[in-house]
């Protein structure tokens, strides 16, 4: 719905930067059982102080780095160290303990790159990062609601 809103109607998210930002987050936390990663954790939070004019770009820049680190470890992990540390992730998320490795592995990557997208999404311009945040299967209809409060106008 919202790739679909963003296609139709840009300028209607742009008035709604703030907000969005605030869903966003709000939809990483109804998931952190599947953003465990202390790096990402404390980007949201950063995240959170940025919208409240508590921190600045560079800060929440700063905290970006630290949580982008989290995926790409992630997503690149060769090492048996690496692995081993994606291993241990994985095992402690009920949720993904059953799954075959490589497809737990994946539903934590999606989980870390839509946490580090959200944390910085009013600073992303790429389309494509765009997409992918308002395509996510960790969007939550109910939290858009509650957020996201569109005037029609008289």
């Amino acid at each position: 719905m919202l790739a679909g809103l963003n296609d139709e109607q840009p300028h209607f998210l742009v008035s709604q930067l703030r907000p969005l930002h605030k869903f966003l987050i709000a939809c990483c936390w109804k998931h952190k059982n599947l953003i465990p990663q202390e790096g990402l954790r404390n980007g949201l939070k950063g995240a959170e102080r940025w919208i409240a004019g508590e921190i600045d770009d560079d800060e929440l820049n700063r905290l970006n780095y630290y949580a982008e680190a989290d995926a790409f470890m992630i997503d690149y992990a060769e090492s048996a160290d690496d692995v081993s540390l994606i291993k241990s992730l994985v095992e402690g998320i009920e949720e993904l303990r059953e799954l075959p490795f490589e497809r737990a592995r994946k539903q934590l990557l999606e989980a870390a790159y839509f946490a580090e997208g959200s944390m910085i999404y009013p600073m992303i311009s790429s389309v494509p990062w765009v997409d992918r945040l308002f395509n996510s299967q960790f969007l939550c209809a109910n939290l858009l609601r509650e957020n996201i409060k569109p005037d029609f106008g008289p």
